[in-house]
């Protein structure tokens, strides 16, 4: 491998290579890549890298000059990696992305699980028949319209988003993150008493019995990640949610207020590129309803944090996960729960339209404070609908047969993980069973590998020099990112072994002694449409395109319950 030296940081000592030796910004997800540590050859034997709490081993090539080590294969996240060679420390955050996903894709995905799916569901359930209660009216795309842009632009007697995020900018709250660094004792301010013992213990660090040549100092960095400012991330993208919807439905606004939307949309998209700040906090997870003496103190922050607990006010149902209050780390577990839940809105909104009455809803249930979804694997129905007309029954249950592909021992809930099946009861026939398996893994056309197990051990150094990259604005480096998100997608298949499973399962369930016959099964992933025989396909499940996923699924089911 021939390594070629990255640009970053002038101060930075880290720097990324993969397998082929070119530089690269930053690990890949399910990727192991080298990491470059630039120091001097004398003080190689002192290097110490950690990843978390993790020491990573060092490699060496003198021939070359390089010393390096190996970033595992991670999932996506955020990560720390620590360098200590000699007085030299350094603090690295790497915050890996989902490799087949955008940002976009990510607040898709959770505003979805969050608001629009929860509330969907139970709309449907309500018109089957399923005793929730009274749901809130769906507002009009002018109402939906007026309460967005009173939020945004704001009235005369209060500032909306757009005015409030310039001011937030300009005076943005921020944190002293402390950090423990080695110096000579002359040059130590706030030395860090409790580590006494370490520095006793180091090699010719005890001049005498009151003097010593190295001190453990506490430095400080400053850090825009706060819990307000996640809070203001929250409400940017939750506000980002309700206008993607709303341009959804611009097909049913009048002329004119279908041209204010999209200059609204316009504005929305400037005033969060200017903040700056936004870029530098981390994925917004669930509001756990804290309150700190800066939002109560701070006016920006206080019109903020009232505007979003009004609009989670307005919601009255909702889904019941913990995996939501670390969106990140948890996507690919999020990923799937958000296709299942695509699967259970299409089966409730065809059962609607063919006239089908819920008999339970397992999965949907309503206590004091509204009405909340719990996905459960406890082998009882889910939902359960039956046709007064034909007698039909159709009942979703979880589905996990024996002998099936277990998921990555390292996927977050990956023991939770499970794919949906459709039993549908005719009078006087054979069980049907349709299957729908969410699939976050995928593999490269034409490679049965899992991931790319290349290695890095065999690094060398070369003597090309990296040549000069100009800035690219933030809408630029968005729209690249998309691009390349779009790329990796159009290279990307389903694991074959997770197809094989499928189709042994439609041959298992053909047996004569099988109680129920396997009539369709399809793997959900985040790729193009493949079929793989008359029963088994797999379906493009894209966030950017949900109803889409819904509709496919709809079509497929009308064949069966119809």
């Amino acid at each position: 491998m021939v390594f070629t030296p990255m640009e970053s940081s002038p101060s930075s000592k880290l720097r990324f290579f993969d397998e082929t030796g070119a530089e690269i910004s930053s690990p890949v997800e399910g990727s192991k890549c080298g990491i470059a540590i630039d120091v001097v050859q004398e003080s190689w034997a002192n290097i110490s890298l950690k990843l978390g709490t993790h020491s990573l081993e060092v490699f060496f090539d003198e021939n070359k000059n390089l010393a390096y080590c190996e970033w595992p294969a991670c999932g996506p996240g955020h990560y720390e990696l620590y360098l200590v060679c000699g007085d030299n420390r350094e603090r690295r955050r790497i915050t890996l992305m989902p490799k087949y996903f955008t940002e976009s894709d990510i607040s898709c995905v959770i505003n979805e699980l969050a608001e629009t799916l929860p509330k969907s569901i139970a709309l449907q359930l309500l018109k089957c028949g399923g005793q929730l209660g009274a749901l809130d009216h769906k507002p009009s795309v002018e109402e939906e319209y007026s309460d967005l842009r009173r939020a945004l632009m704001g009235s005369a007697e209060r500032l909306g988003l757009l005015q409030v995020l310039p001011i937030i900018q300009r005076e943005c709250h921020h944190e002293l993150v402390p950090r423990i660094e080695v110096r000579d004792s002359d040059k130590v301010r706030r030395p860090d008493i409790s580590k006494l013992p370490g520095v006793i213990s180091m090699p010719g660090n005890v001049l005498s019995p009151e003097v010593v040549f190295r001190m453990y100092d506490v430095a400080v960095e400053s850090s825009f990640d706060t819990y307000e400012n996640r809070l203001v991330k929250a409400y940017v993208q939750a506000l980002r949610g309700r206008l993607s919807r709303l341009q959804g439905r611009m097909v049913q606004a009048p002329e004119e207020i279908g041209r204010d939307i999209d200059n609204l949309i316009s504005d929305f998209n400037l005033a969060c590129a200017r903040a700056t700040f936004l870029r530098e906090v981390k994925l917004p997870t669930v509001f756990t309803g804290r309150v700190t003496m800066v939002l109560l103190k701070n006016p920006s922050y206080r019109l903020v944090f009232e505007d979003y607990l009004a609009l989670n006010q307005q919601s009255s149902v909702t889904l019941s996960e913990t995996a939501l209050r670390d969106s990140l780390k948890q996507f690919p577990y999020l990923y799937e729960l958000w296709a299942n839940l695509r699967v259970l809105n299409a089966m409730l909104q065809v059962g609607v339209e063919l006239g089908f009455q819920c008999v339970s809803h397992n999965w949907v249930k309503k206590n004091s404070k509204g009405i909340f979804i719990q996905v459960i694997d406890d082998e009882q129905a889910a939902i359960e609908l039956v046709s007064p007309k034909t007698g039909k029954r159709a009942t979703l249950v979880s589905w996990k047969p024996d002998g099936g592909n277990e998921i990555l021992e390292d996927t977050p809930n990956h023991e939770r993980l499970i794919a949906l099946a459709i039993v549908i009861d005719t009078p006087g026939e054979q069980s049907k069973l349709l299957v729908f398996d969410p699939e976050y893994r995928v593999a490269p056309k034409g490679s049965d590998a899992m991931e790319n197990e290349a290695g890095t051990k065999s690094a060398s150094a070369g003597s090309s020099s990296s040549k000069s990259k100009k800035k690219n604005s933030a809408a630029s480096r968005i729209a690249d990112a998309k691009r390349e998100v779009a790329d990796a997608r159009s290279g990307i298949e389903p694991m074959k072994e997770d197809i094989a499973d499928l189709q042994r399962w439609v041959e298992q369930s053909k047996a004569p002694d099988s109680a129920r016959a396997l009539e369709y099964a399809a793997m959900l992933y985040p790729g193009h449409r493949m079929q793989f025989g008359s029963e088994v396909e797999a379906l493009p499940a894209l966030p950017s395109d949900g109803d889409g996923l819904q509709k496919t699924i709809s079509d497929v089911l009308r064949r069966y319950l119809a």
